[in-house]
């Protein structure tokens, strides 16, 4: 193992996207390098989801053994670099309930890198983030939220309540710096859009494969690109009805059943 590019978001910057794509090429990758997906991290994201939210280190006692799993499940061989992309390790999306900006980040990271560089010390260990401008950003964080839980904040309040989350190159500055002397870096969703191969194309493009195999690999569309204006409005009527919350879920879930979303969730 040479090489381990840990991707761990930002949410709603074309992780979907990527993760899809990841997955989508994984024979073609496997001979460079293996993906580590949500579908081998669950534990680990719960424990980040729940430090996002309450700030307890109690809550990452875990995090090596869950790690440890998870690595084991992907069986990358000694010849593959490793890539990891998962939004789920920066903990929840700012605006779930306790959770207004990416305040954690920087500490979750922190126990992310040390796992590696403990466990691979001789490989090169990098980070990318993907970022995205701050008012499409929460445009399409609010309508996530519209559908997951019972927000009832217009697209302007969810703006103007959660502005400060929506400046995701501060997060990159502050993550970087509490991660001094690890690399750091960004890329940003119009330029990764610009890929020929799209978001997920971009970031392979920084694990310096052979052309044959980068000829070889296969685009994928939009993941997870949020319900249509007419849809989000529904889900807003909803939240604010006088319906209980198992009846508002359920409605959501009819409206997603019957409407394309265009969403790849798990991968």
């Amino acid at each position: 193992m040479t090489r381990i590019l840990l991707h761990p978001g930002f949410h709603k910057t074309g992780t979907s996207s990527i993760q899809h794509f990841l997955w989508h090429n994984r024979a073609v990758l496997a001979p460079h390098a293996v993906p580590v997906l949500l579908r081998h991290l669950k534990p680990v994201v719960r424990m980040a989801c729940r430090y996002s939210r309450y700030g307890n280190p109690a809550d990452l006692i875990d995090v090596v053994d869950g790690m440890d799993a998870a690595i084991k499940q992907a069986a990358p061989r000694a010849n593959q670099d490793i890539i990891l992309s998962c939004e789920g390790l920066l903990g929840h999306l700012p605006g779930w309930p306790g959770v207004d900006s990416y305040a954690a980040a920087p500490a979750l990271l922190t126990y992310l890198t040390g796992y590696f560089q403990d466990r691979y010390p001789k490989a090169q260990f990098d980070i990318v983030l993907t970022t995205r401008d701050p008012d499409s950003w929460l445009f399409s964080a609010y309508r996530h939220h519209l559908r997951g839980q019972r927000m009832t904040l217009s697209a302007a309040e969810f703006a103007a309540t959660y502005v400060e989350a929506g400046n995701l190159n501060s997060d990159v500055n502050a993550i970087a710096a509490a991660l001094d002397g690890t690399s750091v870096q960004s890329l940003d969703l119009s330029v990764m859009r610009d890929h020929p191969l799209g978001p997920g194309g971009a970031i392979c493009s920084l694990l310096d494969l052979p052309a044959k195999v980068t000829a070889s690999l296969s685009p994928v569309g939009a993941g997870n690109a949020g319900p249509e204006q007419s849809l989000w409005h529904q889900f807003l009527d909803l939240n604010r009805s006088d319906l209980d919350d198992r009846a508002v879920q359920a409605a959501k879930a009819e409206l997603a059943r019957t409407t394309d979303l265009g969403g790849w969730r798990q991968f």
